[in-house]
């Protein structure tokens, strides 16, 4: 594979170092954002919805500065960034909150679980939005 021009730049340590870093972000965000869900739903009361959103905004700003400084180690325009950012966090919100509304209430699933795939889901875009759109 490293022989292929396509797959080659995945093994390089630039890649991988990126690549390792937005995932350890991606760990410590998912971490945030399952503590707050639970404690929001079970403990606050609120509904998985509203809880699911609330998690995913407090996280907001942990995960672009992350991600800015730390993962891809950005120095373009911040606030050019920072609007971008936004839009993929919205575009992020609503796709979780429906995942999360398909996977809880249509389908009798644990919303802890159903959060684990919604994240799973919004992670599998990001990476390459972040590396080749935001960050770049």
């Amino acid at each position: 594979l490293k022989n292929n021009k396509y797959f080659a730049r995945f093994t390089t340590p630039e890649f991988i170092g990126k690549f390792s870093r937005y995932i350890a972000t991606g760990i410590f965000s998912a971490a945030i954002e399952l503590t707050l869900l639970f404690v929001l739903k079970d403990i606050a009361g609120l509904s998985v919805i509203v809880a699911n959103s609330i998690a995913l905004a407090t996280v907001f700003w942990f995960n672009f500065l992350m991600n800015r400084f730390w993962s891809f180690k950005s120095k373009s325009n911040l606030k050019k960034q920072l609007i971008m950012y936004l839009f993929l966090f919205v575009f992020n919100l609503g796709a979780s909150d429906l995942i999360m509304y398909l996977l809880t209430e249509r389908l009798p699933l644990q919303y802890l679980i159903a959060k684990v795939i919604a994240i799973g889901a919004v992670v599998s875009w990001n990476f390459v939005l972040y590396s080749k759109v935001i960050y770049r």
